[in-house]
């Protein structure tokens, strides 16, 4: 039964079960992408050249960005515009998670630089043309004192697939085809059901004016300093995502006695991280509805990752980096969800959301762009030497955090 048939409340919240297909939709999403950046990527650019894996990571990372920071602001203007019996997301949203699972065929199947480069930029068109009209959603149908609830489950989506990525496929997994073939099944099974059984009319009310390619939004001082703070953040993020797998297998000093390797290693890292994320980033969105004070809560979860980038720069030595990932993994539960909410109070005009979320998208894929470049030039300014990467995103991390506290329309 279609979700909008559950009788709606009187305030005009949305519904359980509305919630509940949204949180997995979203969860979907990023199970889309958390995996193939942290784990199937890098092992793929291992699989097609071991001594030069990095580079050809950061290679593969920079143009696949590229191509996402388009895609997710081409999506955002064409769902904005586009009219339809199945309304302005809901097109968009169940052809790219279809398109999602058959791209990470295409990187599987990859075997050299430029058919990875090709298998790369086809998944991220696909990626973006789902998430960036499922982001959209939280703005379109949400009421701002339910943003912060739905927000915290929304931010269950990014540790969740974390936890997918580590349990299902670093440890219970061992083949690569396995889990590219878990992934590719997993995403549309989660995204589908959201997009089939909800109704979509978020453009009721709205000018039949289509919205237009533009960046204006940036002119918005509030929506500016959050885009810069998110921009910041992510730059850690990806920093963190791209390099720890490498920093395990080349600087870390794993327990002899225990046998493990730096994938089982990584898997149990990200594990007690993404349990940190997910249970203090619950609790930050539900505070920040409660409290209506975002802001601190969003600085508060930046301060965390920049302490636990910090950690991994100064205890290599087990247990220093599992302490290390499940501080900053905490700190990334709380930014990320409380952010998503003060996210969507900032911008500005309903009727231009999805183009306006997808110039906010462009904070997290251009640092999928510095990043990789960042880390390459550190690498080659000290010789190799990973830890003065993690030092790197603990400043960016810091930084973004702080900027957030000068919003003003939100508290």
């Amino acid at each position: 039964m279609p979700v909008d048939h559950i009788p709606k409340p009187s305030d005009g919240a949305v519904t359980g079960g509305f919630i509940a297909l949204y949180t997995l939709a979203q969860i979907g999403a990023f199970v889309a992408f958390i995996p193939m950046l942290n784990l199937l990527l890098p092992l793929k650019a291992e699989a097609v050249d071991l001594s030069g894996k990095a580079v050809l990571l950061s290679q593969v990372m920079v143009i696949g960005a590229v191509v996402a920071g388009f895609a997710n602001l081409a999506a955002g203007v064409l769902s904005d515009g586009t009219r339809g019996p199945w309304g302005r997301r809901r097109p968009w949203i169940a052809g790219g998670a279809v398109a999602v699972a058959a791209t990470h065929g295409l990187v599987y199947l990859a075997d050299g630089l430029w058919s990875l480069i090709a298998a790369v930029v086809a998944f991220q068109i696909a990626l973006n043309l789902m998430f960036g009209p499922l982001n959209a959603v939280l703005a379109d149908r949400v009421p701002d004192h339910q943003k912060g609830t739905v927000s915290a489950l929304q931010g269950l989506a990014l540790p969740t697939a974390g936890l997918f990525s580590a349990v299902v496929l670093a440890i219970a997994l061992g083949g690569l085809a396995e889990r590219f073939l878990i992934t590719a099944l997993a995403v549309p099974l989660l995204v589908l059901p959201f997009a089939l059984l909800v109704p979509d009319h978020s453009e009721a009310g709205l000018p039949a004016t289509r919205p237009r390619f533009s960046l204006g939004v940036l002119t918005d001082r509030d929506f500016r300093l959050a885009f810069t703070s998110r921009l910041l953040v992510q730059v850690s993020i990806t920093l963190n995502v791209l390099y720890l797998l490498f920093y395990l297998q080349d600087v870390a000093t794993l327990p002899s006695a225990s046998g493990a390797t730096a994938e089982t290693a990584f898997g149990w890292l990200m594990t007690a991280g993404t349990l940190g994320g997910l249970i203090f980033g619950f609790i930050g969105g539900i505070l920040s509805d409660r409290t209506r004070r975002r802001r601190v809560l969003v600085m508060s979860g930046g301060v965390l990752m920049a302490v636990g980038a910090g950690l991994m720069v100064a205890q290599p030595v087990w247990p220093g980096p599992l302490l290390a990932q499940i501080v900053f993994g905490i700190g990334l539960g709380l930014y990320s969800t409380v952010d998503i909410a003060l996210v969507a109070e900032v911008l500005p005009d309903r009727s231009s959301a999805g183009r306006d979320l997808g110039v906010m998208n462009l904070a997290i894929t251009v640092p999928q762009i510095a990043a990789p470049l960042i880390g390459l030039g550190v690498l080659l300014a000290f010789g190799g030497e990973l830890r003065w990467v993690f030092a790197i995103s603990a400043v960016f991390a810091f930084v973004g955090a702080i900027a957030v506290m000068g919003i003003r329309r939100v508290r």
